[in-house]
């Protein structure tokens, strides 16, 4: 059968591209031949020793360090056989037979030379595993002509030595996890014994590991630990040292990982372990240490060239302002844990204009479940990203809208009703039509629901959900509805309104974005809170403040990426607005300073329909610094309580963090009171559901006049404040307050039952 012509194409092309492979592959023969008579074969003890790094508070004093083990020479002939024979199932089945050179792998490498891709190849024997490991170790930038010495490397040491003496090298250098390069420490790391005690199952844990350090590890992944195990054990077998059946019910008992045997290691199982795992996250991020392109893969690559490399990272982390959010966390959960002995909480800090993180508290054991750097549902406290997208688009913050207890929109299920947390009503701007008429900032205020969800219903979620990532929010969790998988969904490649919208699209996100029913990160939010405090200014988060290498040569500083979110106007208006919600004496920083703030708290759905809470959270800033804090179970999500039993909100032991947090770190870093823009009121009163009832009433100033109670903002915060001065009039309307054109039309967002959704309280 003749060939079609695109048959015929397709062959030609493949011609083409052997021949320039076979053309590439001679080159680096010619390399490798070159290269042969110069290149000499470095041993183990010719290596570079491995070094810990140490990463430093801001001001230059020690947090931790994390370092690899060097462990110990083994003599690879006292090890037993199927110890060694462990390792050649895992990595080379082909070991004792094969010249120690994969000329495949070498012709993948020169493909990718020609393609730009220097990652492609790959050494597949032991012994170009080894020359891969004395490579990295001498030359972090790995060139196609470096990787061609590998072969060169493996060449000799073929030539050289017997196999077993060329595993002994290599079982020296390969990492394991748990900080431990060479497989006596891992022996040690992993079963607390010598290599030479190992059985052949606990042998067979060890060598499935280092194919995929984290991933392979059984404290990390067991599931898949288990698979590569039962791969080497069949990899045993076909050798013929291990005869026993193979099942996961022999799965030798492993040692838990404890961080702080690592070598050189501590400060990883305090609070600040949290920090250490943010900074690898952004080096990692940013490819400081490896330019892998898979993430995972990178990763792990930057954790291990930390771990041996020597470096010195100097954090943001303020070490005084740390303390106090620790401090003032355990003061919460003090308190809390007496109704809620599973209470958790996050604080996270951010300087505004710097995006430098000045302190982080995701727990006190930082190698469990980071609290600050995981997601949670925001509730009201993300209603200000709602905010903002309304009153930068024309909406004023003397609008007009619907305060009733509850409202009934098109695209919601059920009865179509968003409902106000425990019924709240408000009617600020007087009644129409046995309707409550209230102004866009008291309804922020009061955090209806009702409200928020119409505004995002009137500028598009999709506007909403971009302007939250424009601010600092870097991923967002749908939430399951509508037969869609809960799903976390990266905001990296959202830039304009059409690429929110695929991701509203893609998670099922409805108009109930707007209330916060989508969980983010604190990390995020706060994040997105020092953008409101710089005057709707963005700058990127940053764990690092600078890196440098053994030598003192810097290695990497942050490239703070900027953008102005929204104007200037915009952000003052806001804080005029968000200056309302703590009027607590509580919430209050001491001594009085403006702040700016908003609570958030999220309904735990019950199948008794209770009111009961699962989320709590108190966000807010000043000009020169931005935090916020969540509390809630540490095990799963489940109801919340007060000190007397009531479902807990962001008003009472989140605010109580929050405000002995600011009151102390803004002593401690000599901070003092500054005040906010003055607002414009910006936008048109027109923009809202409704129009004003004439006359309007305004609303009554009041002046803030804390009273001290207490010598330290330790022990105690100041008097109640009794409202914000200069009050706007709200002015008054020129149309029904009922006619169609002044309403928001209804839009298509997510339709959701009502009787099974949960709502965001203030």
């Amino acid at each position: 059968m003749a060939k079609s012509p695109s048959g015929k194409k397709r062959a030609r092309r493949r011609r083409i591209i052997a021949g320039i492979a076979v053309l590439l592959l001679l080159a680096g023969i010619g390399t490798i031949g070159g290269a042969y008579y110069f290149t000499s074969v470095p041993l183990p003890n010719e290596i570079k020793a491995q070094v810990p790094s140490t990463f430093y508070y801001s001001n230059g004093s020690q947090m931790a360090r994390i370092g690899a083990s060097n462990g110990s020479h083994v003599d690879v002939s006292k090890l037993p056989k199927y110890v060694k024979y462990a390792v050649v199932s895992a990595e080379d089945r082909s070991f004792y037979k094969n010249s120690g050179v994969d000329f495949k792998g070498i012709l993948r490498a020169a493909w990718g030379h020609v393609t730009g891709n220097e990652d492609a190849g790959g050494a597949s024997t032991i012994t170009m595993q080894y020359a891969k490991l004395i490579q990295d170790r001498l030359q972090s930038n790995r060139t196609y002509t470096e990787k061609l010495k590998e072969t060169v490397i493996a060449m000799k040491l073929d030539q050289k030595y017997d196999k077993d003496t060329i595993l002994g090298f290599y079982l020296d250098l390969v990492y394991f996890n748990r900080g431990a390069t060479g497989i006596q420490a891992a022996a040690r790391a992993y079963f607390h014994k010598d290599a030479t005690k190992l059985t052949p199952e606990e042998a067979a844990v060890v060598a499935a590991v280092i194919k995929d350090p984290t991933n392979f590890d059984p404290s990390v992944n067991k599931k898949a630990a288990e698979g590569r195990w039962e791969y080497v054990l069949e990899g045993m077998k076909k050798l013929g040292v291990y005869d026993k059946p193979i099942s996961v019910k022999n799965y030798p008992k492993v040692y838990p990982d404890d961080p702080n045997s690592h070598g050189a290691t501590f400060g990883l199982d305090k609070s600040t372990g949290f920090v250490v795992q943010q900074v690898i996250r952004e080096l990692s991020n940013n490819k400081a240490l490896s330019q892998d392109p898979d993430p995972t893969k990178r990763y792990e690559q930057t954790k291990q060239a930390l771990e041996t490399g020597g470096y010195k990272i100097t954090t943001t982390i303020n070490p005084a302002a740390q303390k106090d959010a620790i401090e003032a966390a355990h003061y919460g959960l003090k308190e809390a844990k007496a109704r809620n002995p599973k209470m958790a909480a996050a604080l996270v800090a951010v300087e505004p204009g710097t995006g430098n993180v000045i302190a982080y508290y995701g727990g006190d054991n930082g190698t469990g479940y980071d609290m600050a750097g995981n997601p949670h549902q925001p509730g009201s406290s993300f209603k200000v990203y709602t905010l903002a997208a309304g009153v930068d688009s024309g909406v004023s913050v003397k609008s007009y809208w619907n305060g009733d207890a509850d409202e009934a929109f098109p695209d919601r299920g059920g009865d179509g009703k968003v409902h106000n947390s425990d019924g709240e009503v408000c009617h600020d701007a007087g009644k129409i039509d046995g309707h409550n008429v209230c102004t866009l900032y008291n309804a922020t205020a009061m955090s209806l629901n009702t409200v928020f969800y119409a505004l995002a219903d009137k500028v598009g979620k999709a506007n909403v959900l971009k302007l939250a990532h424009d601010a600092g929010i870097n991923s967002i969790t749908s939430d399951g509805v509508n037969g869609n998988a809960p799903t976390k969904y990266s905001l990296a490649n959202v830039t304009d309104e059409q690429s929110a919208q695929d991701i509203v699209d893609k998670g099922g996100i409805g108009n109930e974005i707007g209330f916060g029913q989508y969980p983010v990160t604190p990390l995020d939010h706060a994040n997105g809170y020092a953008t409101f405090a710089n005057e709707g200014r963005y700058t990127q988060a940053t764990f690092v403040k600078k890196m440098t290498d053994q030598d003192g040569n810097v290695a990497y500083t942050p490239k703070r990426e900027h953008r102005q979110v929204f104007s200037k106007t915009t952000a003052a208006d806001v804080d005029w607005v968000l200056r309302k919600v703590a009027t607590k004496s509580s919430q209050m920083i001491q001594p009085y300073r403006q702040q700016a703030n908003k609570t958030g708290t999220w309904e735990f759905p019950n199948k008794d329909n209770k009111n009961e809470n699962s989320h709590a959270w108190m966000c807010g800033y000043v000009p020169q610094l931005a935090s916020v804090v969540w509390m809630g179970r540490k095990d799963k999500d489940g109801p919340i309580y007060n000190d007397w039993g009531a479902p807990l909100y962001g008003s009472e032991f989140p605010s109580d963090i929050w405000a002995r947090f600011m009151s102390n770190a803004l002593r401690d870093m000599n901070k003092p009171a500054q005040n906010f823009p003055t607002p414009t009121f910006s936008g048109s009163v027109d923009k809202g559901q409704m129009h004003s009832p004439s006359p309007s009433p305004s609303p009554t100033p009041s002046s803030p006049s804390p009273t001290p109670s207490g010598p330290s903002p330790s022990n105690s915060i100041p008097g109640g404040w009794g409202g914000d001065p200069n009050s706007p009039n709200p002015g008054q309307s020129s149309c029904s307050p009922w006619d169609p054109t002044c309403r928001t039309k209804p839009g298509n967002g997510n339709v959701q039952p009502n009787n099974v959704q949960p709502t965001a309280t203030g």
